[in-house]
């Protein structure tokens, strides 16, 4: 390919993701009707999927100019596929928080979680998980999945209010890579008592969702401390 047509490729390449990215996204805690949920879901994956395949095709475009000094049209619109496949995985985890809903509630004040977990004062700041389960562990692209977990939050001042971040992470299996791959995090922020609290976290599934292993990662940050848990999920069609 010679540089004019070069510079038509590349022009068309990010024209097209131009046309898909224009589309604004509600921002992260904008209360949702579930059809104005579904066109932000359809909209933040056409984004970040536009976008792998325009990494996708002009790095195999980049490629050829380096190694061949020249391109080819078929290998370009190769690249800019195989990329938007890749996107995809990367774009759910990129939209998870418009695709899950994150509650968490108290269950248990500061007296009954003591007596439950044997905490006392002189440990100080505590925050550490107590369980979660998934339901069901396998699912199928456009299914949902559902998340409950609890954890503890426990100082010396028992009377005081805690700021927590509640973080849901998604992870894929790169197969070829033989490691995690972190897609991305949906995460809520909030003010709470001390004490016991349950998480529930449902979320679907894209229909569009590559088959493979994912892993879900509940993390909950507050008073400078931490804690995680994980559990795995595997997306299968049929």
């Amino acid at each position: 390919m010679k540089l004019k047509g070069l510079r038509y490729t590349t022009v068309a390449i990010i024209i097209s993701y131009s046309l898909t990215a224009c589309a604004t996204l509600p921002p992260a805690g904008t209360p949702l009707t579930h059809e104005q949920r579904q066109e932000a879901q359809v909209s933040c994956i056409a984004q970040h999927t536009a976008a792998g395949a325009v990494i996708g095709g002009l790095g195999t475009l980049a490629l050829d100019a380096i190694l061949l000094g020249r391109t080819r049209g078929d290998r370009v619109a190769a690249g800019a596929i195989i990329g938007g496949s890749i996107g995809f995985a990367l774009a759910w985890g990129r939209c998870l928080y418009l695709f899950a809903d994150i509650r968490s509630y108290p269950v248990a004040g500061t007296t009954e979680t003591m007596n439950r977990t044997g905490y006392m004062s002189s440990y100080g700041s505590y925050v550490r998980f107590a369980s979660m389960t998934i339901s069901p562990d396998y699912a199928a692209p456009g299914g949902k999945v559902r998340l409950n977990a609890v954890y503890y939050l426990m100082d010396s001042d028992m009377s005081r209010q805690v700021y927590v971040t509640e973080l849901t992470t998604l992870y894929y299996y790169d197969e070829g890579k033989k490691n995690w791959v972190d897609l991305g995090t949906a995460s809520e922020n909030k003010t709470v008592e001390l004490g016991t609290r349950r998480g529930e976290i449902n979320f679907d599934i894209p229909k569009d969702a590559p088959e493979g292993y994912y892993r879900i990662m509940l993390k909950v940050t507050a008073m400078g401390k931490e804690d995680y848990i994980t559990r795995d999920l595997a997306v299968r069609k049929g």
